[in-house]
């Protein structure tokens, strides 16, 4: 969903705060903005879109209901206390995996984002990944925790500690797997739905 002029003249102000994410742009309508103390100011923005694209394909769109933006001489980051949604795309725009979270905080000068609570990750294929807290590096594409894990296939789950994966979750590797189960293709879990909150942005 694109948005007024004004909208994109928060944008803008976004690019400011964060210039050296030039890979990142982000669409919002603006909430409102105070200044913390000379060093720190906070912009907050409502159901927000970023896009992060790599050699000009884009590579993933994050969507969230509140943003905040931090902006000092330290270490920026963007905050989204409300959860988010992340759609993950292959060089040819075609969806590969789906995120969502109940909290995410993005270090533009780290090209990192860190993602806890009911974290879950569905791939084109089915499986899903369950974990508390996962890593994403966005110049690398990769995903990774050192919590403990559980990925459901279609006749599978699979726990354990750790996991590394690109960010398709199409090639998974948990580090110290605990347990696996066979289970009938029709007694496993239905996965709950993975765009709550998508509706409107």
């Amino acid at each position: 969903m694109r948005f007024s002029l004004a909208a994109r003249a928060f944008i803008i102000l976004f690019i400011g705060v964060f210039a050296s994410c030039s890979n990142e742009k982000l669409y919002g309508t603006k909430k409102s903005a105070g200044q913390l103390d000379s060093m720190v100011t906070k912009e907050f923005a409502e159901k927000v879109t970023i896009e992060y694209t790599d050699s000009g394909y884009l590579r993933a769109r994050v969507f969230s209901p509140l943003l905040t933006a931090v902006k000092r001489s330290n270490n920026p980051y963007l905050e989204m206390v409300k959860g988010l949604k992340v759609d993950f795309y292959d060089i040819n725009g075609k969806i590969q995996s789906y995120l969502t979270a109940d909290y995410g905080i993005s270090y533009p000068d780290d090209k990192k984002i860190i993602v806890r609570n009911n974290v879950e990750i569905l791939n084109v294929k089915g499986e899903r990944l369950n974990t508390e807290e996962l890593h994403w590096q966005q110049d690398s594409g990769k995903i990774y925790t050192d919590r403990f894990v559980r990925i459901t296939t279609k006749d599978q789950i699979i726990t354990g500690t750790g996991l590394v994966s690109d960010q398709a979750f199409s090639d998974w590797e948990i580090l110290n797997v605990s347990g696996t189960l066979n289970v009938p293709h029709d007694q496993i879990p239905h996965p709950r739905s993975v765009v709550p909150g998508r509706g409107g942005y």
